[in-house]
């Protein structure tokens, strides 16, 4: 349980979830469409991939600009790399060798190695990170991550994706889907994007300057082209 949590994201209809894999190829996600709690949709990350770095943006429906705009976060995805294995490892660790140990003959034949598996790979995940990663720079939030890691080791297995869940994007997200996402995929969040928009427009006056600023956004949206 406590990993679907540390996997799942309230989302805003001005946000989503931006997703990248080992050969640093982006994907995107906003939750479930027509599930709304408190406002906000449900978005449930894959259980089966927590090595991957995804990082949660959002933007203003009347502008696409931003003063503290910096792109330069999406080249820390990478730093996760010499994670990737050992996070694996340790969700073999945790959900795979543990349970065999637990509910079959197995027993402390599978149980010892998992939780070596499992406290091993966390540690060694822990001392990469302390190494070098600009997203953790050492201080109390490495040493509370330390701690909530060993503690309660399904923490430990989403490390990844704890820390970049975690990361204050400043790039609005659609300046950083075109940037990041091919054609297929910018294409459906975009349409995602001006979806919103639309819902947004029903709630102000007609010839309102919000109104105005909100259909010059969608004019904007569909003029943005992603990267070939």
């Amino acid at each position: 349980m406590f990993y679907l949590y540390d996997s799942s994201v309230l989302l805003y209809s001005n946000e989503a979830v931006l997703i990248c894999d080992r050969a640093q190829r982006w994907t995107a996600t906003s939750g479930w469409i027509g599930f709304v709690l408190a406002g906000r949709s449900l978005c449930v990350l894959n259980p089966f991939t927590p090595n991957r770095p995804s990082f949660r943006l959002s933007w203003d429906f009347n502008t696409l600009e931003s003063g503290a705009e910096d792109p330069s976060w999406s080249e820390h995805a990478g730093e996760f790399d010499k994670l990737a294995p050992l996070s694996l490892t340790a969700w073999i660790a945790l959900y795979v060798v543990l349970p065999l140990g637990m509910f079959t003959k197995l027993g402390a034949y599978a149980i010892v190695p998992a939780l070596v598996l499992l406290y091993g790979s966390i540690l060694m995940a822990l001392i990469q990170l302390r190494r070098k990663n600009a997203l953790v720079p050492l201080g109390r939030k490495f040493w509370g991550i330390v701690f909530e890691c060993l503690a309660c080791p399904p923490f430990g297995v989403n490390m990844v994706r704890h820390i970049t869940l975690g990361a204050r994007i400043t790039e609005p997200l659609p300046l950083a889907a075109v940037r990041l996402l091919d054609a297929a995929g910018w294409a459906t969040l975009r349409d995602q994007c001006v979806s919103r928009i639309d819902d947004a427009i029903q709630g102000v006056a007609e010839d309102s300057m919000e109104h105005h600023a909100l259909e010059a956004q969608k004019r904007r949206l569909s003029e943005l082209v992603p990267r070939v």
